[in-house]
């Protein structure tokens, strides 16, 4: 599935006249909710698709004919999620597909989002603070605090404050692995309900 980046919408004129350039056989339909392209799971074919010009694209694992496409829709359509929510050109399904655990009903990742984090996003918003993009830094950068404190521009220490307090507030324990894994899922509910950046 192909989007546009944040420069503006995705001219599928371009995205057909670089495939046809890229010589990779393709089916090209569109939708409103984006422009769906089957290509063969080759290299080339990823190769053309990451070369497109302001072009973010989510990839779904291979299927066979004759299968279904509910689900390679629905893991084209996570992956395109995770390419906008990273920066990256291309997202392949299975690239830390975690958003496939979550619910696709927006009233369930919004209770999610409100449950674990909202007195976070609250105490955020109402104090112009950053712990909940500290802590989504953090367990981006798999735990290493210097790594996450670097990418935030932080001393280490603020961030480990910033992780306390985040805990504090959220009621969870991020020592716990089953905290930590609801913490993991709310912060990746939030950014696909477009409550988090």
């Amino acid at each position: 599935m192909l989007d546009g980046d944040e420069d503006g919408p995705l001219d599928d004129a371009v995205v057909v006249q670089a495939l046809d350039e890229a010589a990779v056989p393709y089916l090209v339909l569109r939708r409103h909710e984006g422009l769906y392209v089957l290509l063969a799971d080759s290299p080339p074919a990823l190769d053309s698709l990451a070369a497109l010009p302001r072009t973010r694209a989510g990839v779904s694992r291979p299927f066979t004919p004759g299968d279904t496409l509910g689900v390679p829709r629905r893991e084209a359509c996570l992956a395109l999620t995770r390419a906008r929510a990273s920066g990256k050109p291309l997202v392949l399904c299975g690239d830390d597909m975690t958003d496939r655990w979550l619910h696709e009903d927006p009233f369930v990742l919004h209770g999610l989002v409100d449950h674990v984090l909202g007195a976070v996003l609250r105490y955020d918003t109402e104090h112009d603070s950053t712990l909940v993009l500290s802590t989504l830094t953090w367990l981006e950068r798999d735990r290493c605090t210097e790594e996450a404190a670097r990418a935030l521009h932080i001393h280490p220490n603020t961030l480990l404050y910033r992780l306390r307090r985040f805990a504090e507030l959220s009621g969870r324990n991020l020592s716990s692995t089953a905290n930590l894994t609801e913490v993991w899922l709310a912060l990746r509910a939030a950014r696909m309900s477009g409550r988090l950046r």
